[in-house]
C-alpha cells in the first residue's frame, strides 16, 4: 500500500458500532484537527463557483467538463451522482479540481434511456451510487488503469446493474434512472438516515449489511466527512433495503479491524490523478479500492469487500442474502 495510505489507516481508532435494522456502521476516528483547504462539490455548486457540463453540445457519455472558478480546489468524491444535462452520471474516482482550472473527468451513465438536455448544467444529487455498485465500478476502473491507463468503467455492465436493481426493488423508471430507485424508496431511506449521526472526531465509516462488510470511506478531515455523510448513508441504506434480512450474525470489532488491516497491507499501483495528486489503486484478497493522495496526505480512500472471480459482483451481492432468499430472487 502507498505509505501515506497505510499510515493513515493504521492511525485510526474504531468507534462503537451503530446498527439500524440490517445496516451497521463502525465509526473511524482520528484526533487530527484542521479545516479543509478545498471546497466540496456541493458547497462550490451552491456558491456558484463551479459548473459541471457536457464536454460540448453533442456530449460524450463517459466524460464531463468541470470548470472551477474558485480560489480553492474543489473535491468531487468517487460515486457522487450528478443529475441533469443530457443524462445523469456518477463520478468514477475522487478528484481534486485545481483552483481556476477546467478539467475533463471520467464518469459513468446511470440513466440509460435519456440523451437530451433537461438543463445546461449538472447539479449534485442527495446520494452516491449504491455501495455494492461502487465496489464493482472500482474493480472495473482498476482493470482499465492496469491495461489502458484511463479511469473508465464498464458502461454496459453498470447499466445492467441499474436495471437489475430496479427489478429487485420494483421500480419503474421511464429513462432507467438510478435516481428513480432512491426516489421510490425515500421513506425507508429517511428512516436509515435518521438512525445514524457522525461523531465529532469521525473521519470515516466502515459499513456492513447483514453482518457482512461492504466497505469503508475515509476522508482527511472530519468536516469533509460530515459533509459527505448523508450520501454515504443513503448509498449503503439502498443496499441494505435491497438485501434486507431481519436476522444475521453481527459484525464484530475484530472483523472490522481485520478488514482495515487487509486494506493497509494491499499492494497498490499509483497513477496520475485527474486534477491534483496521485490516484492509488489497490486490489488484494478480499479487497478492492482506491485513494486520492494529494497535498502530502490521503484526501479520500474507499475500499470494498471483493470476491475473486470474473463475476465478482454477483458473489458480493449474493453473499448478503441467505440461500433461501437467494433462490427466491428470480431477477438474478
Amino acid at each position: 500500500m502507498h505509505v501515506l495510505a497505510a499510515q493513515r489507516l493504521q492511525s485510526l481508532k474504531l468507534g462503537e458500532a451503530v446498527t439500524f435494522k440490517n445496516l451497521t456502521m463502525f465509526p473511524l476516528l482520528d484526533g487530527v484537527q484542521g479545516d479543509p483547504d478545498y471546497l466540496t462539490l456541493d458547497d462550490a455548486l451552491q456558491a456558484g463557483l463551479v459548473s459541471v457540463t457536457e464536454v460540448h453540445e453533442g456530449g460524450i457519455v463517459n466524460n464531463l467538463k468541470v470548470t472551477n472558478r474558485s480560489e480553492f480546489a474543489v473535491l468531487i468524491v468517487d460515486g457522487e451522482e450528478l443529475v441533469g444535462a443530457k443524462q445523469n452520471r456518477v463520478v468514477n474516482l475522487t478528484i481534486l479540481v485545481p483552483a481556476q482550472q477546467t478539467v475533463v473527468i471520467p464518469v459513468t451513465c446511470v440513466e440509460q434511456g435519456r440523451w437530451h438536455h433537461v438543463s445546461q448544467e449538472f447539479h449534485a444529487s442527495r446520494q452516491a451510487m449504491p455501495a455494492t455498485m461502487r465496489a464493482r465500478k472500482s474493480g472495473q476502473v482498476f482493470a482499465r488503469r492496469m491495461t489502458a491507463g484511463d479511469a473508465y468503467a464498464d458502461q454496459f455492465a453498470l447499466w445492467d446493474e441499474v436495471a437489475m436493481r430496479q427489478m429487485a426493488l420494483e421500480v419503474e423508471s421511464p429513462t432507467g434512472a438510478m435516481a428513480d430507485i432512491y426516489d421510490r424508496h425515500e421513506h425507508t431511506l429517511s428512516d436509515y438516515e435518521r438512525a445514524f449521526q457522525p461523531l465529532e472526531a469521525q473521519v470515516g465509516a466502515l459499513f456492513a449489511i447483514n453482518g457482512r462488510i461492504v466497505g469503508l470511506d475515509l476522508f482527511d478531515f472530519a468536516q469533509t466527512f460530515r459533509r459527505f455523510f448523508p450520501k454515504l448513508i443513503r448509498s449503503n441504506a439502498l443496499d441494505a433495503i435491497t438485501f434486507f434480512q431481519p436476522e444475521f450474525t453481527p459484525l464484530t470489532a475484530d472483523g472490522a479491524h481485520q478488514f482495515i488491516e487487509r486494506v493497509a497491507r494491499a499492494d497498490s499501483q499509483v497513477f496520475p490523478a485527474v486534477g491534483e495528486g496521485e490516484d492509488v489503486r489497490f486490489r488484494a484478497a478480499g479487497v478492492v479500492g482506491s485513494a486520492l493522495v494529494a497535498r502530502e496526505r490521503v484526501v479520500h480512500l474507499c475500499a470494498f469487500a471483493h470476491h475473486s472471480g470474473e463475476d465478482d459482483h454477483y458473489q458480493l451481492f449474493t453473499s448478503l442474502i441467505r440461500p433461501s432468499e437467494r433462490r427466491r430472487r428470480q431477477w438474478w
